[in-house]
């Protein structure tokens, strides 16, 4: 007999097995480089997301309507207004329109402005005024009634 009748040496044995460590560490790897290329997709999901984030204009919210009866109570005052509710305040009485903090006086005013566009009563916005205003220096309603009229035609008037 020849070499036909042999048989090479190879395939005497049955399937070869791996050790349970070589399936450990393909397994790993494996994970592994599932993990990585999840990753890396989730991070360029990420930059996406960030770009257009940043492209996207914030949103505006509407623009409150006007005052009702024509004020002018949503801006500050320019400079003139205040210099006229000032001087106003002082022929009224002189401890009105004192100087101590230029801005009390015109924040009392605004918020008689608001009251009035708000349609408060008069009679309720000449006791808002006293108390504001302080009633040792606003004595009486007429005062009061004063004080209203020259925050009216000073800062609430358009």
């Amino acid at each position: 007999m020849g070499t036909l009748g042999k048989r090479s040496p190879g395939r005497d044995r049955g399937p070869k097995r791996h050790s349970p460590l070589k399936a450990l560490v393909l397994t790993a790897v494996t994970g592994f480089a599932l993990v990585a290329g999840i990753g890396a997709v989730g991070d360029r999901i990420s930059r996406a997301h960030n770009a257009v984030k940043a492209s996207t204009p914030a949103p505006t919210t509407p623009a409150p309507g006007p005052p009702s009866a024509g004020t002018s109570v949503g801006v500050s005052p320019d400079a003139r207004r205040v210099r006229a509710l000032l001087g106003a305040l002082r022929e009224i009485d002189p401890a009105l329109g004192a100087a101590p903090g230029r801005g009390e006086p015109v924040g009392r005013a605004l918020a008689s402005c608001r009251d009035l566009a708000e349609g408060t009563d008069r009679a309720e916005a000449r006791r808002r005024v006293r108390a504001r205003f302080g009633e040792t220096v606003v004595t009486g309603s007429r005062k009061a009634e004063r004080v209203l009229t020259a925050i009216e035609r000073t800062l609430c008037s358009p």
